[in-house]
Protein backbone atom coordinates (compact mmCIF):
# COMPACT_ATOMS: atom_id res chain seq x y z
CA UNK A 1 0.00 0.00 0.00
CA UNK A 2 1.36 3.29 -0.43
CA UNK A 3 0.31 5.69 1.92
CA UNK A 4 0.67 9.85 2.68
CA UNK A 5 0.32 10.88 5.94
CA UNK A 6 -0.05 14.48 6.66
CA UNK A 7 1.00 15.73 10.39
CA UNK A 8 3.25 12.86 10.58
CA UNK A 9 5.32 14.78 13.51
CA UNK A 10 2.18 14.52 15.29
CA UNK A 11 0.67 12.39 17.84
CA UNK A 12 -1.31 10.08 15.87
CA UNK A 13 0.29 10.82 12.65
CA UNK A 14 3.79 9.14 13.99
CA UNK A 15 2.50 6.56 15.05
CA UNK A 16 0.73 5.39 11.90
CA UNK A 17 3.83 6.28 9.89
CA UNK A 18 5.89 3.68 12.63
CA UNK A 19 3.42 1.11 11.77
CA UNK A 20 3.01 1.72 8.04
CA UNK A 21 6.58 1.45 7.51
CA UNK A 22 7.07 -1.53 10.22
CA UNK A 23 4.56 -3.88 7.90
CA UNK A 24 6.10 -2.49 4.57
CA UNK A 25 4.27 0.21 3.15
CA UNK A 26 5.56 2.96 1.10
CA UNK A 27 5.07 5.88 3.17
CA UNK A 28 5.27 9.64 2.52
CA UNK A 29 4.85 11.87 5.67
CA UNK A 30 4.75 15.86 5.87
CA UNK A 31 5.09 18.00 8.92
CA UNK A 32 4.08 22.00 9.45
CA UNK A 33 6.30 23.49 11.61
CA UNK A 34 8.03 20.30 13.61
CA UNK A 35 10.90 19.23 11.20
CA UNK A 36 11.87 15.36 11.53
CA UNK A 37 13.96 13.15 9.35
CA UNK A 38 12.32 11.87 6.55
CA UNK A 39 9.25 13.69 6.49
CA UNK A 40 8.71 16.57 3.57
CA UNK A 41 7.29 20.25 5.04
CA UNK A 42 3.33 20.77 3.92
CA UNK A 43 1.32 24.04 4.64
CA UNK A 44 -2.07 22.93 4.29
CA UNK A 45 -3.00 26.58 3.89
CA UNK A 46 -1.25 26.04 0.54
CA UNK A 47 -3.94 24.61 -1.87
CA UNK A 48 -1.64 24.08 -4.56
CA UNK A 49 0.88 22.49 -2.63
CA UNK A 50 -1.65 20.05 -1.04
CA UNK A 51 -3.09 19.12 -4.85
CA UNK A 52 0.80 18.72 -6.08
CA UNK A 53 1.81 16.49 -3.37
CA UNK A 54 -1.15 14.09 -3.37
CA UNK A 55 -0.92 13.81 -7.53
CA UNK A 56 2.96 13.26 -7.46
CA UNK A 57 2.52 10.77 -4.36
CA UNK A 58 -0.59 8.68 -5.90
CA UNK A 59 -0.94 7.10 -2.61
CA UNK A 60 -3.92 4.18 -2.26
CA UNK A 61 -4.74 6.10 1.51
CA UNK A 62 -4.50 9.73 2.72
CA UNK A 63 -3.69 10.16 6.20
CA UNK A 64 -5.01 13.17 8.02
CA UNK A 65 -4.54 13.23 11.57
CA UNK A 66 -3.77 16.90 11.55
CA UNK A 67 -5.67 19.57 13.25
CA UNK A 68 -5.96 22.67 15.28
CA UNK A 69 -6.61 21.11 18.57
CA UNK A 70 -6.59 23.63 21.40
CA UNK A 71 -10.08 24.26 22.08
CA UNK A 72 -10.19 28.17 24.10
CA UNK A 73 -7.95 28.95 20.97
CA UNK A 74 -10.59 27.81 18.59
CA UNK A 75 -13.46 29.45 20.62
CA UNK A 76 -11.63 32.85 19.83
CA UNK A 77 -10.75 32.45 16.33
CA UNK A 78 -14.00 30.38 15.08
CA UNK A 79 -12.68 31.38 11.11
CA UNK A 80 -9.48 29.32 11.69
CA UNK A 81 -11.34 26.52 13.40
CA UNK A 82 -13.46 26.17 10.61
CA UNK A 83 -11.22 26.47 7.88
CA UNK A 84 -8.28 23.77 9.60
CA UNK A 85 -10.73 21.92 11.33
CA UNK A 86 -13.57 21.69 8.36
CA UNK A 87 -12.26 23.06 4.64
CA UNK A 88 -8.82 22.14 4.92
CA UNK A 89 -9.91 18.29 5.74
CA UNK A 90 -12.46 18.54 2.99
CA UNK A 91 -10.14 19.52 0.81
CA UNK A 92 -7.66 16.76 1.30
CA UNK A 93 -10.60 14.32 1.03
CA UNK A 94 -11.42 16.10 -2.72
CA UNK A 95 -7.61 15.59 -3.91
CA UNK A 96 -7.80 11.96 -2.51
CA UNK A 97 -10.45 11.39 -4.54
CA UNK A 98 -9.11 12.69 -7.46
CA UNK A 99 -6.25 10.17 -7.41
CA UNK A 100 -8.43 7.21 -6.71
CA UNK A 101 -7.34 7.56 -2.66
CA UNK A 102 -9.33 5.94 0.70
CA UNK A 103 -9.47 9.53 2.76
CA UNK A 104 -9.33 8.92 6.76
CA UNK A 105 -8.96 11.70 9.09
CA UNK A 106 -9.67 11.79 12.83
CA UNK A 107 -12.51 13.24 14.95
CA UNK A 108 -13.42 14.11 18.36
CA UNK A 109 -15.96 13.52 21.61
CA UNK A 110 -16.53 17.04 21.28
CA UNK A 111 -18.92 16.86 18.64
CA UNK A 112 -21.22 15.90 22.01
CA UNK A 113 -22.69 17.85 24.81
CA UNK A 114 -21.46 15.76 27.55
CA UNK A 115 -24.88 15.19 29.25
CA UNK A 116 -25.12 12.00 29.00
CA UNK A 117 -22.10 9.70 27.89
CA UNK A 118 -19.67 7.66 26.90
CA UNK A 119 -21.69 8.14 23.00
CA UNK A 120 -22.10 5.39 20.80
CA UNK A 121 -21.35 5.87 16.76
CA UNK A 122 -25.47 6.72 16.68
CA UNK A 123 -25.92 8.93 19.03
CA UNK A 124 -26.92 12.42 18.34
CA UNK A 125 -24.37 14.95 17.75
CA UNK A 126 -24.54 18.71 19.83
CA UNK A 127 -21.33 20.33 20.23
CA UNK A 128 -20.98 23.26 23.17
CA UNK A 129 -18.35 24.67 21.59
CA UNK A 130 -16.60 26.12 18.28
CA UNK A 131 -14.21 23.53 18.14
CA UNK A 132 -16.80 20.35 18.47
CA UNK A 133 -19.05 22.51 15.87
CA UNK A 134 -15.81 22.42 12.99
CA UNK A 135 -15.17 18.94 13.87
CA UNK A 136 -19.00 18.06 13.54
CA UNK A 137 -19.34 19.88 10.15
CA UNK A 138 -16.17 18.74 9.20
CA UNK A 139 -17.77 14.90 9.52
CA UNK A 140 -21.13 16.20 7.73
CA UNK A 141 -19.46 17.68 5.00
CA UNK A 142 -16.99 14.61 4.42
CA UNK A 143 -20.02 12.31 4.97
CA UNK A 144 -21.84 14.67 1.92
CA UNK A 145 -19.07 14.37 -0.46
CA UNK A 146 -19.42 10.94 -1.34
CA UNK A 147 -16.11 10.06 -1.44
CA UNK A 148 -14.44 7.00 0.29
CA UNK A 149 -13.32 7.88 4.01
CA UNK A 150 -13.06 6.71 7.14
CA UNK A 151 -13.56 8.84 10.04
CA UNK A 152 -12.02 8.16 13.39
CA UNK A 153 -13.39 9.45 16.55
CA UNK A 154 -11.36 9.23 19.97
CA UNK A 155 -10.55 11.33 22.63
CA UNK A 156 -8.01 12.18 25.58
CA UNK A 157 -5.43 10.69 23.14
CA UNK A 158 -2.01 9.58 25.40
CA UNK A 159 1.27 7.94 25.07
CA UNK A 160 4.95 7.87 23.98
CA UNK A 161 5.32 10.15 21.55
CA UNK A 162 8.41 12.64 19.83
CA UNK A 163 7.12 16.04 20.68
CA UNK A 164 6.11 15.21 23.85
CA UNK A 165 2.55 17.80 24.08
CA UNK A 166 0.27 15.36 25.29
CA UNK A 167 -1.63 15.36 29.39
CA UNK A 168 0.48 12.81 30.13
CA UNK A 169 3.99 14.76 29.15
CA UNK A 170 2.72 17.65 30.36
CA UNK A 171 1.61 16.65 33.99
CA UNK A 172 5.02 14.48 34.59
CA UNK A 173 7.38 17.69 33.24
CA UNK A 174 4.97 19.90 35.72
CA UNK A 175 5.19 17.63 38.80
CA UNK A 176 8.70 16.87 38.65
CA UNK A 177 9.19 19.91 38.14
CA UNK A 178 7.78 21.07 41.20
CA UNK A 179 5.42 23.20 39.11
CA UNK A 180 1.75 23.91 39.43
CA UNK A 181 -0.39 21.98 37.89
CA UNK A 182 -4.28 22.06 37.74
CA UNK A 183 -6.91 19.85 36.20
CA UNK A 184 -10.47 19.54 36.08
CA UNK A 185 -12.31 17.02 38.43
CA UNK A 186 -15.55 16.51 36.48
CA UNK A 187 -14.25 16.05 32.94
CA UNK A 188 -15.34 12.25 31.83
CA UNK A 189 -13.83 11.05 29.02
CA UNK A 190 -12.29 7.33 27.46
CA UNK A 191 -8.59 7.83 27.25
CA UNK A 192 -7.29 6.60 24.36
CA UNK A 193 -3.73 4.62 23.65
CA UNK A 194 -2.10 6.11 20.34
CA UNK A 195 -0.29 3.63 19.37
CA UNK A 196 -3.73 1.73 19.73
CA UNK A 197 -5.29 4.17 17.30
CA UNK A 198 -2.96 4.05 15.05
CA UNK A 199 -3.55 0.02 15.31
CA UNK A 200 -7.09 0.13 14.98
CA UNK A 201 -7.03 2.26 12.15
CA UNK A 202 -5.10 0.43 10.24
CA UNK A 203 -7.07 -2.93 11.20
CA UNK A 204 -10.38 -1.13 10.16
CA UNK A 205 -8.45 0.25 6.63
CA UNK A 206 -7.58 -3.03 6.06
CA UNK A 207 -11.54 -4.71 6.88
CA UNK A 208 -12.61 -2.36 4.44
CA UNK A 209 -14.53 -0.15 6.88
CA UNK A 210 -16.03 3.21 5.54
CA UNK A 211 -18.07 5.89 7.72
CA UNK A 212 -17.65 7.12 11.34
CA UNK A 213 -16.23 4.54 13.99
CA UNK A 214 -15.49 5.07 17.28
CA UNK A 215 -11.50 4.38 18.50
CA UNK A 216 -11.24 4.52 22.46
CA UNK A 217 -10.07 3.51 25.70
CA UNK A 218 -12.10 1.13 27.61
CA UNK A 219 -12.23 3.14 31.00
CA UNK A 220 -14.49 5.59 31.85
CA UNK A 221 -12.82 7.95 33.88
CA UNK A 222 -12.50 11.52 34.78
CA UNK A 223 -9.38 13.57 34.04
CA UNK A 224 -8.52 13.58 38.31
CA UNK A 225 -8.72 9.53 38.17
CA UNK A 226 -6.89 9.65 34.98
CA UNK A 227 -3.98 11.84 36.48
CA UNK A 228 -4.16 9.18 39.44
CA UNK A 229 -3.17 6.36 37.79
CA UNK A 230 -0.48 8.31 35.72
CA UNK A 231 1.09 9.53 39.24
CA UNK A 232 1.23 5.97 40.16
CA UNK A 233 2.58 4.19 36.97
CA UNK A 234 5.36 7.48 36.40
CA UNK A 235 5.50 7.36 40.78
CA UNK A 236 4.65 11.20 41.08
CA UNK A 237 2.61 12.51 44.19
CA UNK A 238 -1.41 12.76 43.52
CA UNK A 239 -1.41 15.40 46.42
CA UNK A 240 0.71 18.31 44.49
CA UNK A 241 -1.70 18.71 41.87
CA UNK A 242 -4.51 21.32 42.22
CA UNK A 243 -7.43 19.50 41.05
CA UNK A 244 -10.96 22.27 40.44
CA UNK A 245 -13.99 21.44 38.93
CA UNK A 246 -14.42 22.86 35.44
CA UNK A 247 -16.84 25.71 37.12
CA UNK A 248 -13.75 26.63 39.35
CA UNK A 249 -11.35 26.65 36.02
CA UNK A 250 -13.74 28.77 34.14
CA UNK A 251 -12.36 27.53 30.98
CA UNK A 252 -12.89 30.00 28.01
CA UNK A 253 -14.74 27.00 25.82
CA UNK A 254 -17.43 25.20 27.41
CA UNK A 255 -16.38 21.40 27.97
CA UNK A 256 -18.85 18.21 27.66
CA UNK A 257 -18.62 16.90 31.04
CA UNK A 258 -20.04 13.40 30.62
CA UNK A 259 -18.07 12.59 27.55
CA UNK A 260 -15.92 9.55 26.32
CA UNK A 261 -17.28 7.40 23.57
CA UNK A 262 -18.57 3.70 23.21
CA UNK A 263 -16.54 1.25 21.52
CA UNK A 264 -18.95 -1.64 20.58
CA UNK A 265 -18.83 -1.54 17.22
CA UNK A 266 -15.34 -1.50 16.87
CA UNK A 267 -15.19 -4.79 19.44
CA UNK A 268 -17.45 -6.46 17.19
CA UNK A 269 -15.06 -5.90 14.81
CA UNK A 270 -12.21 -7.87 16.50
CA UNK A 271 -10.26 -4.37 17.65
CA UNK A 272 -9.48 -3.14 20.76
CA UNK A 273 -7.70 -0.08 22.84
CA UNK A 274 -5.96 -1.18 25.86
CA UNK A 275 -6.62 0.34 29.05
CA UNK A 276 -5.45 3.10 30.85
CA UNK A 277 -2.71 1.61 33.65
CA UNK A 278 -1.62 -0.86 31.12
CA UNK A 279 -1.32 2.01 28.22
CA UNK A 280 0.59 3.87 30.90
CA UNK A 281 3.13 1.28 31.80
CA UNK A 282 3.55 0.75 28.08
CA UNK A 283 4.21 4.69 27.55
CA UNK A 284 6.81 4.38 30.34
CA UNK A 285 8.18 1.72 29.18
CA UNK A 286 8.86 3.11 25.84
CA UNK A 287 10.54 6.42 27.21
CA UNK A 288 12.65 4.66 29.54
CA UNK A 289 13.81 3.11 26.32
CA UNK A 290 14.76 5.64 24.17
CA UNK A 291 11.72 5.23 21.92
CA UNK A 292 9.75 8.35 22.70
CA UNK A 293 10.60 12.30 24.07
CA UNK A 294 11.11 12.27 27.59
CA UNK A 295 8.49 14.28 29.68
Amino acid sequence: MRALVIGASGQIGGHLRAQLLARGDAVVGTYATVEQPGLVPLDLDQADAVAGLIADAAPDVVFLPAGWTWVDGNEDDRARSFRQNCEQPLFVCQQAAQVGAVFVTYSTDYVFDGAAGPYAEDDAPAPLNVYGEAKLAAEQALLASGAECLILRTTTVYGPETQGKNFVYQLVRRLRAGQPFQIPSDQVATPSYGPDVAAATLALLDQGARGVWHVAGPDVLDRAAFARVACEVFDLDFDAIDVKTTAELAQKAARPLLAGLKTDKLRAAGISVRGVRAGLEAMRAAIEAGDAAAP
